[in-house]
């Protein structure tokens, strides 16, 4: 029976083959489509890409970028290796101590002006102040004349003369003063006889012998000592005006009995001294 049932079977497959086969239609004839794998390795690009134009560049283009930059403050990094030995610095230079310059004083020199001397140099400007000497002595002994003949005026006195020879003598008074500050007669011929001035005393003439005889100034005499400072013409102020308060002093150098003076001046490096010499009669025509 089964042997039955797959005969019927397998004619009833042969059947349906058959009439499959009839109705069959013909195979196609258009290509298989593309895939797009196919299409990317077959078609080329149509379009070409634009030609390339150069461009001039600018004024500015060519200018070589600035390398400057700022640096930016890193934060210190911790490294696990050993820190290396570094040199020693350098020890900075102590600061210079500077002295700010004095300011100048005016001091008379010579011929009674100031003498500030600015020397400049290659280093920050600096000022060296050059201190002039002491005025002349000889130019302060003028200006004591003058005082003292202005101060004669001003009581209404006449003005006293001043004469040369007398003067020489004042000046040989001073250098004698500095070692003896005093009205020494024994100084005061001994400085007449260095000079040979003033009036000879010839002991003959008066039937005395063996006395020796000398030269005599024959004067009266006025002197000063101090350390006055300032031009020659305050110091020479200060000598004359200490004179004119002096009573004793300005009884004569004031007085207008006497009508010839002399006036001598000298400087040890601390002490003016100061010899003023009154007469009534010319004694360089002695």
């Amino acid at each position: 029976m089964k042997k039955i049932i797959l005969l019927l079977l397998c004619c009833g497959v042969l059947i349906g083959m058959v009439g499959c086969g009839g109705n069959t239609a013909p195979p196609p004839t258009e290509s298989p489509p593309i895939t797009v794998s196919e299409m990317i390795i077959t078609e080329t690009p149509t379009q070409t890409p634009p030609p390339v134009t150069a461009v001039e560049p600018t004024e500015k283009e060519k200018e070589p970028p600035s390398t400057e930059s700022k640096e930016q403050p890193t934060e210190p990094s911790t490294t696990a290796t050993e820190p290396t030995t570094t040199a020693k610095p350098t020890e900075e230079p102590e600061p210079t101590v500077t002295t700010k310059p004095t300011e100048p004083s005016a001091v008379e020199n010579t011929e009674g002006n100031g003498c500030i001397t600015i020397v400049e140099t290659d280093d920050p400007p600096t000022e060296e102040i050059i201190i002039p000497p002491k005025p002349s002595a000889d130019f302060v002994a003028q200006k004591v004349a003058e005082y003292i003949n202005q101060f004669r005026t001003e009581q209404g006195d006449v003005t006293a003369t001043v004469i040369p020879g007398l003067t020489e003598y004042c000046k040989y008074r001073c250098t004698q003063l500095k070692t003896n500050f005093a009205h020494d007669t024994t100084d005061q011929r001994a400085a007449a006889e260095a000079l040979q001035y003033g009036e000879y005393v010839d002991w003959s003439l008066y039937g005395i012998e063996g006395e020796e005889n000398y030269y005599t100034a024959n004067v009266r005499e006025a002197i000063g000592k101090g350390n006055w400072g300032g031009t020659a013409d305050e110091i020479a102020y200060s000598i004359a005006n200490g004179f004119r308060n002096s009573k004793g002093h300005w009884s004569y150098v004031g007085s207008s009995k006497y009508t010839y003076m002399a006036v001598g001046v000298m400087y040890d490096g601390y002490y003016w001294y100061v010899c003023v010499c009154m007469d009534s009669e010319n004694t360089d025509l002695k």
